[in-house]
C-alpha cells in the first residue's frame, strides 16, 4: 500500500512539517497553504485530512486501509470537507456555514477538517466571516486555506496561519515520476515536465493528451499566420486578424467543457480522492469562454517565448515546445531580428491580464490579432 503522502512530488518540506504533525497528534489549528495551482495544495490537504483523522497512522502518513481512510478515498467522510467558489468567489454564506458546523462534533474521526480551496476568492467580507474560527477554533477543528498568490492574503489571515509554502518541481524529478508513476512516455514526459513550469497537477493532466496537443499545433499556425511572409509583413486587413482571433478562441474553446483551471489541484500528484463541496457546478461553464481565451493566450505566450530564444540563440536553444522544434525555427526565420517577438510578446501578456480583469475575450483576442498581423 502506498503510504498517503509518498504520492506527492516535490514538496519535501511540506511533507515533513505535516507528517510530524500527524505522528504527533498536534496539528495547528489554522494552515494556510501557499503556492501555484498545479503544485498540489488540494491533494496534500486532503491527504493531511486523511492522515489526522486515519485509525492506524504509520509514521505520519495514513493507512488506506482502515474504514476512514476508504471513507475519504470514496468521498463518503462526514468530517472533511472542502469549500469551493461560488461564480468567481467563495461567499460569504458558505463560510458562514463553515464557522456554525464547526460547532459541531466530529461524526467520525477525531478532527473536523474544512479546506478552503481557493483562498484568492475570499473578499474581504467573507474572509471576516472566519477570523475568530481561524484564531480560537473549537478543539476539535483544523482549518487549511488554500491560497495561490501571497499577495491576495489578508494580513489579519496570515498572522493566524501556519504558512506551508508550495514551489515548482524541479524538471528532472518530474519527469522521473511522470513516467514511472503514470506511465508517460520518456520525451512526452520531459516536455510536460517543461511545458507545466515543474507544476505536477498539470503535467499529469496532459498526459496522453491528443487533444492539447492538437490545440497546440493549433495555436502555432496561428502564430505562422501572423508572421510575416519571405521579407514582407504580416497577413493584412481587419478581416484577417478577427478570422485569427476566432480560431485562437475556438481551438482553445473546443474541448474546454470540463472543469475549470482551479481543479488541477485535484488532480495534482495523481488520483486522490473529491470530497463533499460547497458552491454550485455551473460556475465553469459560465467562465468558460474566459477560460478558454486564457489558456489559448498561455499557449500563445509561450510560443513566442520560443520564437525570441530561437531568433536569440539558433537551434540549440532551450525552448519548451521542444518537439516542434523544425516549426520555431522556421517561423523565427522571418523576423529580421527580435523586436517584432518581443513587442508580440509584451502584446500578449497584456491581453492575458485583460482577460483575468474581466475584460470580454472576444474584444481582447480580436486587438491582440490586429496588433499582430501588423
Amino acid at each position: 500500500m502506498e503510504l498517503s503522502f509518498s504520492k506527492i512530488i516535490g514538496q519535501g518540506l511540506a511533507v515533513r512539517v505535516l507528517r510530524r504533525a500527524v505522528s504527533e497528534g498536534k496539528p495547528a489549528r489554522a494552515y494556510l497553504f501557499l503556492g501555484l495551482e498545479g503544485t498540489g495544495k488540494l491533494t496534500t490537504a486532503i491527504e493531511f485530512g486523511k492522515g489526522l483523522n486515519c485509525e492506524d497512522p504509520r509514521d505520519g502518513n495514513a493507512c488506506g486501509e482502515c474504514a476512514i481512510c476508504h471513507a475519504v478515498e470514496h468521498e463518503n467522510f462526514p468530517d472533511m470537507r472542502v469549500w469551493s467558489k461560488t461564480r468567481q468567489v467563495t461567499s460569504i454564506d458558505s463560510m458562514r456555514e463553515m464557522r456554525d458546523q464547526a460547532l459541531l462534533k466530529p461524526l467520525r474521526g477525531r478532527w473536523m477538517v474544512n479546506i478552503v480551496e481557493e483562498g484568492d476568492t475570499l473578499n474581504e467580507e467573507a474572509a471576516s466571516c472566519i477570523l475568530k474560527l481561524l484564531e480560537e477554533p473549537p478543539p476539535h477543528v483544523v482549518n487549511i486555506l488554500l491560497y495561490r498568490n501571497a499577495a491576495n492574503v489578508m494580513p489579519t489571515i496570515r498572522s493566524r496561519c501556519q504558512l506551508v509554502r508550495f514551489g515548482r518541481v524541479e524538471a528532472g524529478a518530474l519527469t522521473e515520476r511522470l513516467i514511472e508513476e503514470h506511465g508517460a512516455d520518456p520525451s512526452e514526459a520531459a516536455f510536460l515536465a517543461t511545458y507545466s513550469q515543474g507544476r505536477p497537477g498539470i503535467a499529469i493532466r496532459l498526459i496522453g493528451d491528443q487533444e492539447f496537443r492538437r490545440r497546440r499545433e493549433s495555436v502555432a499556425a496561428v502564430a505562422l499566420a501572423a508572421a510575416p511572409s519571405l521579407g514582407k509583413r504580416g497577413l493584412q486587413g481587419g478581416w484577417a486578424a478577427l478570422a485569427l482571433a476566432e480560431a485562437l478562441r475556438s481551438k482553445a474553446a473546443a474541448t474546454n467543457d470540463g472543469p475549470d483551471e482551479d481543479e488541477d489541484e485535484a488532480a495534482a500528484l495523481g488520483p486522490s480522492p473529491s470530497l463533499p463541496r460547497g458552491g454550485t457546478a455551473d460556475a465553469a461553464a459560465r467562465s468558460g469562454a474566459r477560460q478558454a481565451a486564457s489558456e489559448a493566450l498561455d499557449m500563445l505566450l509561450i510560443w513566442y517565448r520560443d520564437l525570441i530564444a530561437t531568433k536569440l540563440q539558433g537551434e540549440n536553444a532551450a525552448v519548451v515546445n521542444s518537439d516542434m522544434r523544425a516549426q520555431l525555427l522556421e517561423q523565427s526565420a522571418r523576423y529580421p531580428h527580435a523586436g517584432p517577438l518581443l513587442t508580440a510578446l509584451e502584446a500578449i501578456l497584456r491581453a492575458k491580464r485583460r482577460v483575468q480583469g474581466n475584460a470580454v475575450p472576444q474584444i481582447v483576442t480580436e486587438a491582440l490579432m490586429v496588433r499582430l498581423t501588423r
